[in-house]
């Protein structure tokens, strides 16, 4: 740092490196994902109605054949959609209560 302030002053202290690793998604990538995360998968041949970050992924990397490959992962494809006016919720699931008696006691709770 002492030589290289020698050298060039005070310009020795900004940085000429623009950091980080180069992008591995293009701009057409990015076209591409926005446009299949706008389809209905089951227009796409899949068996569900709504994507899920995690189902768009596994889509998008593991396509059927004859259909572009893209890899990205599900925080970068979270990034990447909200960018663009898109959202998605968390998938929700429940179980089935096995109590024989649960209406009976839903009922004396409402009560």
């Amino acid at each position: 740092m002492i030589h290289a302030f020698n050298e060039r002053g005070l310009d020795c202290l900004d940085p000429k490196w623009a950091g980080g690793r180069p992008r591995r998604i293009t701009a057409d990538d990015e076209a591409y994902i926005v446009d299949v995360a706008q389809e209905r998968p089951k227009k796409l041949g899949r068996p569900f109605t709504h994507w899920s970050l995690r189902k768009l992924a596994d889509y998008l990397s593991h396509p059927p054949a004859g259909v572009r490959r893209v890899v990205i992962g599900r925080e970068r494809l979270r990034v990447l959609l909200h960018r663009h006016p898109m959202t998605f919720q968390r998938t929700r699931t429940w179980k089935e209560t096995k109590d024989p008696d649960a209406e009976a006691n839903l009922n004396r709770i409402e009560e």
